[in-house]
């Protein structure tokens, strides 16, 4: 039978109405490893209903976490915050958690998971006079040893973000980062739960997407 990912909705205003929506380009490297996808929208009266159906999870990209989430106040550093997607990712985190399910968070999905698993973000970058937006292939990030995936020692990634994490949630490991300092990429430390703060879909054909889209296929399996 084949597997089936769950992965959560964002959301667009277009002429007043409210859309859910989820990026093709999560859903193809998915598809073409032979994997079935699905939305999560917002709001279910039951959604651990729909989470016992799913195999596996991503969580997606998207705007900035609400800092009271990590018990921070926003002084308008994170922008276009939205309590709703932040209960959905809290939601599909801690399913994933308590059920042992695998789990994919990619950028926004990459730090929710160090949220809801205990750990902070930083609010704003370029406030700490960093930069990691708007770059297409030439973000340099260093790897580590590490019980997920085998990747080169220097990599060329993409970039389009502007928090990061700052505490490391409990029971978790880096296994990248950035040439500056700042946490790439991380893994739980006994669940099968990763997060990369690059868009391996954004760059499906590189060697290092490759190898994170099958990495998460082997847990998936």
């Amino acid at each position: 039978m084949q597997k089936l990912i769950c992965l959560t909705s964002r959301t667009l205003i277009e002429n007043g109405i409210e859309k859910q929506f989820v990026n093709t380009r999560y859903l193809t490297p998915l598809i073409e490893r032979g994997l079935n996808t699905v939305m999560l929208t917002l709001e279910n009266p039951n959604p651990e209903m729909i989470f016992d159906l799913c195999d596996g999870f991503v969580v997606t990209g998207g705007v900035d976490l609400n800092p009271e989430t990590y018990h921070k106040i926003n002084e308008g550093l994170s922008k276009d915050v939205c309590d709703r997607l932040d209960r959905l990712d809290q939601q599909v985190i801690s399913y994933a958690k308590s059920h042992h399910k695998p789990l994919l968070g990619i950028c926004r999905g990459h730090q929710s998971l160090n949220v809801f698993m205990g750990g902070s973000l930083i609010q704003d970058l370029g406030s700490i006079g960093k930069s990691h937006e708007h770059i297409s292939d030439h973000h340099t990030i260093h790897a580590m040893p590490n019980s997920f995936v085998e990747l080169d020692k220097h990599l060329k990634t993409n970039s389009f973000h502007h928090q990061a994490i700052d505490q490391l949630a409990p029971d978790f490991k880096i296994f990248a980062t950035h040439e500056d300092g700042t946490i790439e990429a991380i893994i739980h430390k006994e669940l099968p739960m990763i997060g990369v703060q690059w868009h391996p879909e954004a760059s499906p054909t590189s060697e290092v997407s490759k190898r994170i889209f099958d990495a998460f296929l082997k847990l998936i399996k």
